[in-house]
């Protein structure tokens, strides 16, 4: 997403819609609750979270610092992340004969050239080569999953590689494409996990889009796309979907919703449930400034639901992109804001991945964790930086969400996962209270120490330990303007 997302987003909507707190501030008295895990009521399975650097790559690539941050992001001591979300460059494929994806160009460029300072299709490419390549052998991330913004300019109905569509005679031409990709990144050894053949369809974007109603990606899809990887023996994933709003409150927006998109593939292709998909969305909301008409805000508010029809056929849901283009915000109230987005995508959408839209770039707005400095050394984390960590530290991945229950009309989030003998507990204390409680289990024996990771105004990720003073539950302490991270083990 861009800057000015929402302002060229308006006239697209117009002809369709004229038909620092800390715990020293809580000054009241602190509530009780309690809180109980039910170890056998299994939700949806954690693929994970990650990042995209997509048309951010050489920014990265170009920072002198780009190591400290790439930990930051991937390492121990950092986020942890095993996404990272690319983009298939229209600019790969230039004519009809080519068929490099440049992957032997040298990347081990000095950080002291003077070409890093330009903007450039061949320093995107590269960056994204550097980058991916530095995840998956340093960091051993899991999944590179890859969108596509447009297909390469001479596939599409207006020869450019911003708005358009794709030519119907180029269908097979385009899943070959897809394909070849594929089958380059894995002889680099960093074969892509998924792959989207467009990044929101809905939208005719003035940088790289391409147009697709969800009938056309349907039969792409069953009669192309999935052919021919299966032909190729291709594992990747398919994401289909990704449009700019998760879901939307008003009709006249459907064409920008994700969930809309998914619902009418799966209903009118149900073959398209025997590939192997991801129903993916992006999590954005659109501004009254833009509207023709006086239109409620609420109403224009990304609406989170669960993808009911891909949770039906068992396809993974991921949230692929996710941010805002306010003024930049990094303290804790921002990231708070974020906790309550994640956790109502976890535990209402019921999603399985979580792909924050910039991991790293320079920008005066929130869609970056980590804020580059245009001196190309200094860096910035922001509290959603943190926030997200939060999450992605100690949410394994292939953990399965559990039930949770507590006490009503206690203002405290939680959410709960398992994996194998262990338990991670993310509560949110958006309040200025401390919040007391205690924590059990239905159906697994809390054992041993319990471990608690605290992020607010003035901590990051600082772990203290609760000892286990009673066999059936621990005392939990929640400080105001926070999120605390529990975990702990179980004697099933």
């Amino acid at each position: 997403m861009k800057l000015y997302y929402i302002l060229s987003f308006g006239t697209l909507l117009c002809s369709q819609l004229c038909s620092s707190a800390s715990a020293a501030m809580a000054s009241e008295e602190p509530y009780n609750s309690g809180i109980v895990l039910r170890w056998k009521d299994c939700k949806q399975r954690i693929d994970g979270f990650g990042i995209a650097q997509a048309g951010w790559a050489k920014e990265l690539f170009a920072f002198k610092n780009r190591e400290q941050v790439m930990d930051k992001m991937f390492g121990k001591d950092g986020l942890r992340l095993n996404i990272l979300r690319g983009e298939i460059f229209p600019h790969y494929w230039e004519n009809e004969t080519d068929k490099d994806f440049n992957l032997n160009d040298d990347i081990h460029i000095e950080l002291s050239d003077s070409d890093f300072i330009n903007k450039s299709d061949d320093l995107l490419r590269r960056g994204q080569l550097w980058l991916t390549l530095k995840a998956k052998h340093k960091y051993h991330i899991s999944k590179l999953v890859f969108s596509t913004w447009s297909a390469p300019a001479w596939m599409k109905s207006n020869g450019k590689v911003s708005n358009g569509r794709l030519k119907t005679e180029c269908y097979t031409d385009f899943a070959n494409y897809l394909a070849a990709f594929y089958n380059a990144y894995k002889s680099k050894g960093i074969a892509p996990y998924a792959i989207s053949p467009s990044n929101e369809p809905g939208y005719a974007a003035p940088w790289n889009s391409s147009l697709w109603t969800a009938d056309e990606m349907g039969k792409f899809i069953t009669s192309y796309l999935g052919p021919t990887f299966r032909k190729e023996n291709i594992p990747a994933k398919i994401i289909f979907g990704e449009n700019p709003l998760w879901a939307v409150y008003m009709p006249q927006l459907k064409m920008v919703s994700s969930k809309d998109f998914t619902d009418t593939i799966l209903q009118n292709y149900p073959e398209a449930k025997d590939f192997n998909l991801i129903a993916a969305g992006h999590g954005y909301s659109l501004s009254p400034d833009i509207m023709p008409i006086k239109v409620d805000k609420e109403y224009l508010k990304t609406a989170i639901l669960p993808f009911e029809m891909a949770e039906k056929a068992d396809i993974p849901v991921w949230i692929t992109e996710i941010s805002d283009v306010n003024p930049l915000d990094i303290s804790i109230h921002d990231g708070l804001k974020w906790a309550v987005t994640f956790h109502n995508y976890l535990t209402k959408a019921n999603v399985n991945a979580i792909i924050w839209w910039g991991g790293a770039m320079p920008t005066s707005n929130n869609e970056s964790l980590i804020i580059l400095d245009k001196n190309r050394k200094d860096f910035l984390l922001s509290k959603r930086y943190d926030i997200f960590g939060n999450f992605s530290r100690y949410i394994p991945e292939e953990s399965t969400r559990i039930q949770v229950t507590q006490s009503s009309g206690i203002p405290l989030l939680i959410s709960a996962y398992k994996k194998d003998d262990e338990y991670t507990l993310v509560t949110i204390n958006s309040s200025k209270q401390t919040i007391q409680t205690s924590l059990r289990l239905d159906g697994a024996n809390i054992n041993g120490l319990l471990k608690q990771y605290i992020t607010n105004e003035d901590n990051s990720w600082t772990e203290m330990a609760i000892v286990q003073e009673n066999k059936e539950y621990y005392n939990l302490t929640i400080p105001p303007y926070s999120v605390v991270t529990f975990v702990g083990k179980v004697r099933l």
